[in-house]
């Protein structure tokens, strides 16, 4: 073999070597993008489940308001009570700021046309809060409410995650402590 056919075969290789280069240069961007787009979802999921995890604590405590106060206060929704069935969610979310989460708890007396009235409200806005001045009894019921809005953690994720807001609901008759099991404050 010649010199010459050394030298040829040798750019050769290199030339090989830089095509692979380009290739990676060129498919290195639509990788990162898939993986910052399985990070995101990921991220999603993670906050979808804190969300659903906030509404069960939530539905839970409030369940049970029936027979925690001293009795002098016996089946009313004190603002300690508000406060603490608030704060039980709040305790069940990690990556989720409290600013982005909006509770409501709504105390509901069923009628005998198959409605309800409103008895009254423990929402984490105070403008909205109306605590029930009335007496809890055994077949009213709870009605939670958490909601939360998601934005993209990186602004490459933004056109693909515009504003969405995770929204979970559940309702459940009020009972007496001793039907619940309630972690220890």
């Amino acid at each position: 073999m010649t010199l010459k056919a050394q030298a040829v075969r040798g750019l050769q290789g290199f030339f090989r070597r830089g095509q692979g280069l380009v290739e990676f240069a060129l498919i290195l961007p639509v990788l990162l993008l898939f993986m910052l787009g399985i990070m995101e979802f990921g991220r999603v999921l993670y906050i979808y489940t804190e969300v659903s995890n906030a509404a069960r604590e939530a539905l839970r405590a409030g369940a049970a308001t029936l027979h925690r106060a001293n009795d002098a206060d016996r089946g009313k929704v004190t603002a300690v009570e508000c406060n603490e069935i608030l704060n039980r969610a709040y305790g069940t979310l990690a990556l989720t700021p409290r600013s982005q989460v909006t509770i409501t708890v709504e105390y509901r007396r069923p009628t005998s046309g198959g409605g309800s009235t409103s008895l009254g409200v423990c929402a984490s806005d105070p403008a909205q809060t109306q605590l029930p001045t009335a007496v809890l009894a055994l077949n009213d019921q709870v009605y939670v409410e958490v909601q939360s809005r998601v934005s993209a953690a990186t602004p490459l994720m933004q056109p693909f995650l515009p504003g969405l807001t995770l929204r979970f609901a559940g309702m459940r008759s009020v009972v007496p402590i001793s039907g619940i099991a309630m972690p220890k404050p």
